[in-house]
């Protein structure tokens, strides 16, 4: 049974058309000095990616204009399904909220993902007459269940929320000539379109040092770019936000940390599941694998695998990066007591930044070990990343069309192996 107190509390418009003022959510976007851009189609929309993303700032500030563009308060309805347990609470939820109002409605449904058959839920809604006139916003932080189920044939559109890419960021905090620089370029590749960049190299070298500290997710990065330091509170935050959605999934805590502390470990560096479970004195390998699908299905970390004979080994050794830099400064806190990383890791944190960027783009890229390694593999093209000095002779022998070396600050695009500053790069993508 729906608390109807519940309801109201949690769309205080219903009463007053200008408490969306008042909502935490929205001043906090409004006080900032950069805003980043969050625009939602008026189409239901299915939105997955790891918590403290913006996703629900990205739904209030929709009920935002929608109010302020004349629509009746009262066709707005926000629930937080945290709340509930089952999925008959969702399809409750609804049939409440469609006798208070008349109309065109527009249904907000944050975190979902955790309510048991959600899926199911969904499917419901789509088909049954409680859509009828609803434009519908769902977010949740997991993809679990997606992958086999994606509402075929159902009228819902389902994007990703990830933290920002390094081009977002330096859209978002760097000077206007470097945005608009940046908009114009469209290819990938091509010595041109780094050459373009060359003038605002130190600015993008500035921006990609403060990226690494901070990475994408708005707490974070705000708080080192606006107010000028990331306060212990949010990487707290975010360890507490891992630890407990693996108890809602039944997950073991100690499990969980001794798999990331193994990551960590052997960040950059290929490794098995058995070497994991050893060393971290973890039952069984099959364990390791279950705990690493499952940080991948948080939007935690994302394992590569090796290209054997121009084919994935998915049962062959793999490596593991966590999706944004500021989660490996999270999780390296908790086993070093520092966020601080050595400067003899920070190449490996930058290798991870380059893997999930291509990845975001490419969806299919793997790594090569032979003799000597090949950080990414794409379907044409070949990138090691060395951050620091950098010569044609650091990317090892490969029949590959285009070869990328990722250096600190050295550029070079002559000869059969282009030499481009990482974060020239990573701008251009």
């Amino acid at each position: 049974m729906i608390n109807i107190n519940l309801l109201s509390n949690l769309n205080p418009w219903w009463r007053d058309r200008g408490e969306i003022e008042n909502d935490e959510k929205v001043k906090e976007y409004m006080s900032r000095k950069h805003r980043l851009k969050i625009e939602l189609e008026s189409r239901n929309m299915l939105m997955v990616g790891p918590r403290q993303v913006g996703k629900t700032t990205s739904l209030k500030l929709k009920i935002f204009d929608l109010i302020k563009t004349g629509v009746n308060p009262k066709n707005i309805f926000f629930f937080s399904c945290e709340l509930l347990s089952k999925k008959e609470d969702i399809i409750e939820a609804l049939q409440e909220f469609e006798r208070l109002a008349e109309g065109k409605k527009y249904v907000f449904l944050d975190e979902i993902t955790f309510v048991k058959d959600w899926q199911n839920a969904v499917k419901f809604l789509l088909d049954s007459p409680l859509s009828t006139e609803k434009i519908i916003y769902i977010t949740g932080s997991s993809i679990a269940g997606l992958r086999k189920e994606m509402f075929p044939g159902r009228d819902i559109e389902i994007r990703k929320f990830l933290p920002l890419s390094f081009r977002e960021f330096c859209c978002l905090f760097g000077s206007d000539l470097l945005k608009g620089q940046i908009e114009k370029q469209k290819a990938v590749f091509l010595p041109e379109v780094y050459y373009s960049l060359i003038p605002f190299a130190e600015e993008l070298t500035m921006l990609f040092e403060k990226f690494l500290l901070c990475g994408g997710f708005p707490p974070s990065m705000y708080a080192l770019m606006e107010n000028g330091e990331i306060m212990e509170r949010i990487y707290d935050t975010y360890f507490n936000w891992v630890v407990s959605d693996m108890a809602k999934l039944d997950r073991s805590e100690r499990i969980m940390t001794s798999v990331v502390q193994g990551v960590i470990k052997n960040y950059s560096s290929k490794f098995s599941l058995n070497s994991i479970a050893k060393e971290m004195e973890i039952s069984s390998h099959v364990t390791v694998r279950d705990y690493l699908e499952l940080l991948e299905e948080l939007y935690v970390a994302r394992s590569f695998f090796q290209i054997k004979r121009e084919r994935p080994a998915f049962r062959s050794d793999r490596k593991a990066y966590f999706i944004d830099p500021f989660l490996f400064r999270v999780f390296y806190k908790r086993y070093s007591g520092t966020h601080e990383v050595p400067y003899e890791s920070i190449a490996h944190v930058v290798e991870g930044i380059v893997g999930e960027h291509l990845k975001r783009i490419f969806d299919e890229v793997y790594f090569f070990s032979g003799k000597k390694e090949i950080d990414f593999i794409l379907k044409d093209a070949g990138i090691e990343v060395k951050y620091g000095h950098a010569t044609e002779m650091d990317f090892p022998g490969y029949d590959i069309k285009t070869k990328i070396i990722l250096s600190k600050t050295d550029f070079k695009t002559t000869g059969e192996v282009m030499i481009i500053p990482v974060s020239i790069f990573l701008a251009t993508l």
